[in-house]
């Protein structure tokens, strides 16, 4: 009996093993039996049938997908001025309806590829709608996050339609918004959009080099500008300072001119005053002075005795 008990003990273990399994938080268990969705399991320590059910994890939590994971290379929109932008960006998105999801997933497409795709298609005519400044620009009505906010809207879209069309068939009132909201919506993937944003907008690399080097030129004709400005504001100061000297070179000269013709005219008036009361006196002093003037150096003078520039030095040979 004992050698039976043990075996059916190890069946038993093997049962609750293969039978039980574990959700971890932030995460929501699909049981599947037979391929056919019967219920979701929450985080915990849950039960299945060995054999029949099989479970399928995945992740419930809020999920970040950048523009460049699937894509692999830049993302070129094109503006209403017809001028190429790269933009990157990245979505937050998390799933509301497993059952949905999981019927996307298990025909072999990607979320993230399609929620990607239809972004980029709903993004690009936004941007297309609207001008550079604008993208850029982020106070006006066609701000960028006017922009994300519209695409954010889209691509959650309206459940309603979907819920109809699962028993009646399309609906023959439907408009065409409504259409184009359909088409460009995740809810028939089971997915919600939480928040889209734009983490850099910029130019495609030739046109990025040609758009530096006309701001450079642009920068080299105003410097260019801002020296010849200087220059001519140098020149003018210089003319204005070279007209100021002269000015008073000339003012102080006309004065030098009038106080030397002042002090010539009072000596010239001393002279005649003091010399005029002895002419014999004065023409020995102007004869002294010419004495001293031409009697210098080793300069050599033919002059007669008799000449009258001699007069006064006969007079003291004389005596």
């Amino acid at each position: 009996m004992r050698k039976l008990l043990i075996p059916i003990v190890f069946i038993l273990i093997g049962m609750f093993f293969s039978s039980a399994y574990v959700v971890e938080e932030g995460t929501c268990g699909i049981v599947l039996r037979f391929n056919k969705i019967i219920e979701l399991s929450g985080p915990g320590l849950h039960f299945k049938i060995p054999g029949m059910d099989n479970v399928k994890v995945v992740d419930a939590k809020i999920q970040t997908t950048n523009s460049s994971d699937s894509v692999g290379r830049e993302q070129k929109f094109i503006t209403r001025e017809n001028k190429d932008l790269v933009v990157d960006y990245f979505v937050q998105w998390k799933i509301v309806d497993f059952n949905r999801y999981y019927e996307t997933i298990a025909g072999g497409n990607s979320v993230e590829n399609l929620l990607l795709a239809r972004l980029n298609g709903r993004l690009r005519a936004e941007i297309g709608k609207l001008d550079i400044i604008d993208i850029i620009n982020d106070t006006n009505n066609n701000s960028r996050n006017s922009i994300m906010t519209r695409v954010k809207e889209a691509l959650n879209g309206t459940a309603q339609e979907l819920v109809k069309s699962e028993s009646s068939e399309k609906l023959i009132g439907e408009t065409e918004k409504d259409s184009e909201s359909n088409k460009t919506s995740m809810r028939s993937f089971g997915v919600e959009v939480i928040d889209v944003r734009i983490k850099k907008v910029n130019f495609p690399q030739e046109i990025s080099n040609s758009i530096y080097e006309q701001m450079k030129a642009a920068r080299q004709v105003v410097a260019q500008n801002q020296r010849f400005q200087g220059v001519k504001k140098a020149d003018e100061i210089r003319a204005e300072t070279t007209l100021e000297v002269t000015k008073i070179l000339s003012e102080a000269e006309r004065q030098s001119r009038t106080i030397r013709g002042e002090g010539d005219a009072n000596a010239a008036k001393l002279y005649a005053d003091t010399f005029g009361k002895d002419i014999e006196f004065f023409s020995f002093i102007r004869s002294l002075k010419a004495y001293e003037q031409s009697f210098t150096g080793n300069d050599i003078m033919v002059i007669s005795p008799d000449s009258e520039f001699f007069q006064y030095m006969k007079l003291k040979s004389n005596n």
